[in-house]
């Protein structure tokens, strides 16, 4: 065998491992055949991409030494450690195709086959075969086993499952303005037919006092919107006076009251007056509304107020109805109003107050009622950096009773403590997670998506991929956060799948979390790899990114890799040094890892 490059193995003959017991073929002779063909292997070592190891396979037989009506036949097969051999793929050579071509014989082949980690090491074989057309008889090489391929690198090179489960912790939104919130207060008044005048048993009755008590309190108003309208009888310039008139009378009463208070200039709110002139709307909801009239009646009714021609004919036509009298009564007093909409400012509670308030409920220093759950979430999400101190909040709302938003983020403050973790802790606390986040997504939209987006990452990380995938088709949201949790796995899951090309474009769309910068540094080594093309630029312009965000032994690792791969055994020392500095495992790793099946001299030097 003679070793061009990382992934090329070419085989000249020599089959035969022990004696080759070689026989013709009633004119082809196999041992001719097996002593002068060629088989190139790319790549070699073998590598892993997904759940297969794909490889070409290139055999090359002299001109002229293929025969009419005979075929001769290469089984390859893998054989690992563990089990029993794996069949790789048959390349043929058909005689017909070939005799008495001047051109050496040639087929390429892209051969696989299926692999786990459980099968372990192994190598490739092969088993070479003569037949001839018309006959049952058929001569095999090496006695009929298979042969080891002479100078095989034995195994098979597993980097693609160096990907790294990644799990980012997806806050749900605490839903607490903090900014200006006004809260309407609604007033109305009603007038007499054809007055404006504001009487007195309206204004000292409910909503006369309710307004006086509003002014007196002089509460932070924005606007005051006043809408007037009147009744349906009288001519249009009568009306509209009216639907004017009315809400100036408030206005004015307003103001009277604000001049009693002493009211500053920069204390009285803004008025708005709305004239609402001969429209039936209000006319319409009030006479669905009521139960003084028949259902005949009311399709009486508004069949004309529905029908053709201008208001005062409408009108006019409704006092020829024998339910004009209850109109009289029970719809028309209700439409002669001015109603007052006044835009209060909201009374909200400083920050530092919130935080003060939060911190002695969750000690229970205070009681539940002293903030509301919105004031609580805000707390924890806004007011405190401390992870323990989110905790205990998101707790305190919990006590108060179930919460969407305080299930999902007290889950991703859970998922923020285990990213400081490792091994069997980081487990136990993902775990511990996981019913928060489904407790979360049962109760609905508030915050299904992120509680979906964070269950696939902890599902990632305690190693079901099929349940990682399964909660991302709930995880549909516009959310940013969201978005880049879900193509963390997405990206994780191409990677694992050999589709590399998918996932570099979900990773380059799921943020700058460290993880998601190594997977996809590791994901544009594969695909130079796979692809066989030889140019790492990509991945080494991500290996750099990632690098940046986590100078972590992983990354090196990775580095100490691309750089074999590129042949710079200089940059594979240096890199590979400084991964084993952060974590001396990589040392024997490396020294059994096939990617530095040709640097043995610079993975000693790095592991000194």
């Amino acid at each position: 065998m003679r070793i061009m490059n990382k992934y090329t193995t070419v085989v000249t003959s020599a089959l035969v491992v022990g004696s080759m017991a070689l026989t013709n073929c009633a004119g082809l002779k196999a041992d001719k055949v097996a002593k002068n063909q060629e088989l190139t292997i790319k790549p070699s070592p073998l590598e892993l991409h997904g759940d297969s190891v794909i490889f070409n396979a290139n055999a090359k037989l002299p001109a002229k030494l293929m025969k009419e009506g005979y075929t001769y036949d290469l089984d390859v097969q893998f054989n690992p450690s563990n089990g029993e051999p794996i069949e790789a793929g048959t390349i043929s050579f058909v005689g017909n195709d070939f005799a008495g071509s001047e051109a050496p014989a040639e087929m390429n082949e892209r051969l696989a086959f299926a692999y786990n980690e459980e099968i372990g090491n192994g190598q490739l074989e092969f088993l070479g075969r003569v037949s001839k057309e018309g006959s049952e008889k058929t001569t095999e090489t090496n006695k009929g086993t298979f042969a080891a391929v002479p100078g095989d690198v034995k195994g098979v090179i597993t980097t693609s499952r160096l990907a790294a489960p990644t799990f980012m912790a997806v806050y749900a939104d605490h839903g607490y303005n903090t900014g200006e919130e006004y809260e309407p207060q609604y007033v109305d008044f009603y007038f007499l037919k054809n007055s404006a005048a504001l009487r007195y048993s309206e204004k000292n009755g409910e909503m006369g006092k309710k307004l006086k008590n509003y002014v007196s309190e002089k509460n932070p108003t924005k606007t005051v919107t006043i809408t007037g309208s009147h009744s349906p009888e009288g001519p249009t310039d009568i009306n509209t006076k009216l639907a004017n008139q009315r809400p100036a009378a408030v206005e004015k009463y307003y103001d009277q009251l604000q001049s009693k208070y002493r009211y500053s200039s920069e204390e009285k709110p803004q008025f708005v007056t709305k004239p609402v002139v001969e429209n039936w709307s209000a006319f319409r909801d009030l006479l669905t509304a009521s139960d003084k009239f028949t259902d005949a009646e009311k399709d009486e009714i508004l069949s004309i107020v529905n029908g053709a021609g201008d208001f005062v004919s409408k009108e006019l036509k409704l006092q020829s109805l024998s339910s004009y009298k209850k109109m009289l009564r029970y719809v028309y007093p209700p439409l002669r109003n001015a109603k007052a909409e006044i835009l209060k400012l909201k009374e909200k509670k400083e920050p530092a107050v919130i935080y003060d308030l939060a911190k002695k409920m969750a000690n229970g220093q205070e009681g539940l009622e002293a903030l509301s759950n919105e004031e609580l979430l805000f707390a924890a999400a806004e007011l405190t950096p401390s992870l323990d101190e989110k905790k205990a909040i998101y707790e305190t709302v919990l006590r108060k009773g179930e919460n969407a938003v305080a299930y999902n983020n007290l889950g991703a403050v859970m998922f923020e403590m285990a990213k400081k973790e490792e091994g069997d802790k980081q487990i136990e606390m993902i775990k511990a997670a996981v019913p928060h986040f489904e407790s979360a997504a049962k109760m609905g939209a508030d915050a299904a998506a992120e509680a979906s987006a964070n269950l696939a990452g902890a599902h990632l990380m305690l190693g079901d991929l099929n349940a990682a995938e399964a909660a991302l088709a709930n995880a549909n949201s516009s959310s940013a956060s969201v978005t880049a949790a879900t193509n963390a796995v997405k990206g994780y899951a191409a990677i694992r799948a050999g589709k590399y090309d998918e996932a570099i474009n979900y990773l380059s769309s799921a943020g700058n979390d460290a993880d998601v910068l190594y997977n996809k540094a590791l994901a544009y080594t594969l695909k130079a790899s796979k692809d066989m093309s030889g140019d790492y630029s990509q991945a080494a312009a991500a290996l750099k990114e990632a690098k940046d965000a986590n100078d972590s032994a992983k990354v090196n690792y990775l580095a100490a890799i691309v750089a074999a791969r590129q042949g710079d055994a200089a940059a594979l020392t240096t890199a590979l040094t400084a991964a084993i500095a952060k974590d001396s495992a990589y040392a024997e790793k490396a020294v059994t890892d096939l990617e530095f099946v040709n640097f043995k001299d610079a993975v000693m030097a790095a592991s000194k």
